[in-house]
């Protein structure tokens, strides 16, 4: 599970942080009314919208999907494949709509790919040992997004070679899950023949408290913590005054920091709420640390307070993002619907990515700058902490 997240992160971030926005770059040369920032943000935007239709859809199909292949396995396959196939065609969009479709086709496959693997994680684990899972994975995730941006960078100058390098591991890493057994300790429970999926009980989750107080402080958190990274590499161009292969190299040991910071505390923080039985005390220091790592960015002058704030804002994701999903699977109202509810619960991650390019350009073009940008999404992280009242902890 940790490898296929490893593999999916490296194509959900890593395009995100240097393709997509040396493509948007020159894509918007062809454009003739298009800045870049429009460009990245259109982009990002048409992926986000994707993703928030196609992971429940997919989530759900995978729920009552039957064969020798199992419930997960052919979502997982077939996604992973789709989206390897986009990700290396994205050097080659040559025209900004060009390259909104070829990267809403590779956030489709992906989240085919992540509902089949969200809903295994949810079979195969009891709730008691979802923190330990989920530190496993709060390491994985953003190990992949480093090894991806790494190779990018190192490949700059040949985009198609370095798209061709995250399709190729992608595959791999999906592949090693693929196999594993397609039934796994915790069987997935036999669903009901008719193949009729009424949108209203498709969203009963929402009809359970603890589930929709979690959505919103998943939503929250992710809309401040994804606005304050939209830009950065243009914000070591322009705050720093890096040039552009400056910026690149910053940016890389800025993730590097990021990934080691989130896969710490991600494996200690996920095994301790195991041990104590309880999650909130690390969601609220995970989220904690992230606000303040927004106000020091908010104040940074130099490459090292940005240091800072990266290690800083590893250090709470990776003790958030174990113990939250954790929390989120623990009250998850019907074990059936599993990977349709966290199909339907990933909307609060995907939802702020169609929010966050627009909020970041309203705050850096028109509301003042990245010192506004930066108080917002620290705003917005504390704020996610409103909604958690009444679920499980």
């Amino acid at each position: 599970m940790a490898s296929a997240q490893f593999g999916l992160w490296l194509g959900l971030y890593a395009p995100l942080k240097i393709l997509l926005p040396l493509l948007a770059d020159s894509a918007q040369a062809t454009a003739t009314m298009a800045t870049r920032e429009f460009v990245l943000a259109a982009v990002t935007v048409a992926g986000s919208l994707v993703a928030l239709v196609a992971n429940p859809l997919f989530g759900a199909l995978s729920d009552r999907t039957r064969g020798r292949w199992g419930a997960r396995h052919p979502w997982v396959l077939g996604g992973s494949l789709t989206a390897a196939l986009a990700i290396g065609a994205l050097p080659f969009a040559a025209s900004p709509l060009a390259l909104v479709m070829v990267w809403a086709t590779a956030k489709l496959g992906l989240n085919a790919s992540m509902a089949g693997l969200n809903g295994s994680a949810a079979d195969r684990v009891s709730p008691a040992l979802q923190g330990g899972l989920w530190g496993w994975i709060g390491m994985a995730q953003p190990l992949g997004l480093v090894f991806g941006v790494a190779v990018c960078s190192a490949s700059v100058a040949d985009l198609p070679l370095a798209a061709r390098v995250l399709a190729m591991a992608l595959l791999l890493c999906n592949g090693l899950f693929l196999l594993t057994r397609s039934d796994g300790p915790c069987p997935h429970p036999a669903m009901p023949t008719s193949t009729s999926v009424p949108w209203r009980q498709s969203l009963d989750a929402f009809r359970h408290r603890p589930f929709i107080a979690l959505w919103w402080s998943r939503f929250w958190l992710y809309l401040g913590w994804s606005a304050s990274t939209v830009y950065l590499l243009y914000f070591l161009e322009e705050r720093l005054g890096f040039s552009r292969g400056e910026a690149l190299e910053a940016q890389v040991l800025l993730l590097f920091l990021y990934a080691l910071g989130t896969a710490a505390s991600a494996a200690l923080a996920g095994q301790a709420s195991d041990r104590l039985g309880r999650r909130f005390i690390f969601v609220l220091a995970g989220s904690g640390a992230m606000a303040l790592a927004c106000a020091l960015m908010l104040i940074s002058q130099t490459l090292l307070m940005v240091f800072m704030a990266t290690t800083v804002l590893g250090l709470g994701y990776g003790t958030y993002v174990a113990t939250h999903q954790a929390l989120v699977v623990e009250n998850l109202p019907d074990s059936r619907h599993s990977a349709r509810d966290l199909g339907l619960f990933n909307g609060a991650n995907t939802a702020p990515m169609v929010l966050s390019p627009v909020l970041a350009w309203l705050c850096v073009m028109h509301l003042g700058g990245y010192t506004t940008l930066f108080g917002v999404s620290a705003f917005l992280i504390l704020a996610s902490l409103l909604p958690l009242r009444g679920c499980r902890r």
